[in-house]
């Protein structure tokens, strides 16, 4: 019998998941997710479409794998390296801020604003882990500068509201400045609510 020729790309993440997962990333990161594909994701990651169904399953679990790659990759790189050495919480708010505005962190928010928008057209899909997912990470961070427990909750969510909502801003507008400025009036409004629990807790 003879033995059939592979071809070496196909082999190239046989056995590598992490770095396909992270192939597979910037591929989902540079082209969207509306006209998302295995096969064309195949085709344009160097595999096979079978190799590609034998890491994935789906699209959506794809996707779902994406979207944790970006979280922990998020965290990793940023809560541990970037601002290791910033305690302040009002800076390291600042420095999230600078880091997602770099256009290759954009790139992160229109996956986002995609997926929202098909969520809310088929609601028998529903992604709450691009809200739960990040309000775990964030809610981490207020506990590690001692954020009140009973408040962390919320905070979070405005946290995450305003960061995605300034995001939707930007991306539409370009208006660095005018967004900037109001992301201070939350890192003001924040750090405000954090002095006087701290005082209530004192009193």
């Amino acid at each position: 019998m003879s033995e059939k020729k592979i071809d070496g790309r196909t082999l190239r993440f046989q056995h590598r998941r992490p770095e396909l997962l992270a192939a597979a990333t910037e591929y989902v990161l540079d082209q969207g997710v509306q006209q998302l594909s295995l096969r064309r994701a195949a085709e344009a990651l160097g595999v096979s479409h079978a190799t590609l169904i034998r890491h994935f399953d789906t699209k959506d679990a794809l996707i779902a794998e994406v979207l944790e790659h970006i979280r922990a990759d998020f965290e990793q790189r940023l809560l541990t390296e970037e601002l290791r050495a910033v305690d302040d919480p009002a800076q390291r708010l600042r420095a999230a801020w600078r880091h997602l505005c770099r256009p290759r962190e954009q790139r992160q928010f229109l996956v986002l604003f995609e997926l929202v928008a098909d969520s809310a057209r088929t609601p028998e899909h529903p992604r709450a882990r691009l809200v739960t997912d990040w309000l775990t990470v964030i809610e981490r961070e207020l506990t590690r500068h001692h954020w009140p427990a009973e408040t962390a909750s919320r905070t979070a969510t405005f946290i995450l509201a305003q960061v995605r909502g300034l995001q939707l801003d930007l991306l539409t507008t370009g208006d660095r400045t005018r967004v900037d400025a109001a992301f201070e009036m939350t890192v003001d409004a924040l750090m405000n609510d954090l002095t006087a629990a701290r005082t209530r807790g004192t009193a």
